[in-house]
């Protein structure tokens, strides 16, 4: 909670600005509408300043200030998806794995409908050479309707895994679901020839 702090104390400052700003003879009732409305203004625009300040210090390499800029973003919005992903890809760059973990986990809670989080997970695993872990949570990501370009990570991680057929599988659906798509059949051809090769053996 102490992290919220020096945001109560600005919104206190912005209310006196307003208030001396808008000082009329008589003051008129403001509506449970209109105070929702600018209630969440002042909060979209206190996310949006920290989110700013977020990338400065990201470009500058205080990346302690940028991860605790990240905390305050989710306190404020929770469905933030970039603060959860970006905290956590500045985590495990520095070797803060569990510390990364957690952020993933807290995004993915707080954002179920969300693909971004678990593909980037699954890219947190696949950096790691996790290829287990990092399948599961690209296969979130899939049934979650990522991209069909964020889709081939799936079958890729399953190939890197030496799980030939079952990657064959995914991109034989992958194929099916994006018909357009040249990428699916490239490997698919590729990995018929290999498995038809091994067969040989």
């Amino acid at each position: 909670m102490t992290r919220i702090w020096p945001l109560i104390a600005f919104l206190l400052g912005m209310t006196s600005v307003w208030a001396g700003a808008s000082t009329q003879p008589e003051m008129k009732p403001l509506s449970a509408a209109d105070a929702e409305r600018r209630v969440t203004e002042t909060q979209d625009f206190l996310v949006d300043l920290l989110w700013e300040h977020t990338d400065v210090h990201w470009h500058a390499g205080r990346w302690d200030e940028a991860i605790r800029l990240c905390h305050q973003v989710i306190e404020l919005d929770p469905g933030f998806v970039e603060a959860y992903t970006g905290a956590a890809w500045l985590l495990w760059s520095m070797d803060r794995d569990e510390e990364a973990i957690e952020f993933y986990r807290a995004g993915l809670a707080a954002n179920p409908d969300s693909y971004e989080i678990p593909h980037e997970f699954g890219m947190y695993y696949h950096h790691r050479h996790n290829w287990d872990q990092a399948a599961e949570q690209f296969r979130k990501a899939v049934e979650l309707r990522a991209p069909s370009y964020l889709q081939h990570m799936l079958p890729n991680v399953l190939e890197r895994a030496g799980k030939k057929r079952e990657a064959l599988s995914e991109w034989r659906a992958l194929s099916k679901r994006f018909p357009n798509d040249p990428i699916p059949r490239r490997h698919i051809e590729a990995l018929v020839a290999e498995l038809e090769g091994e067969q040989q053996l």
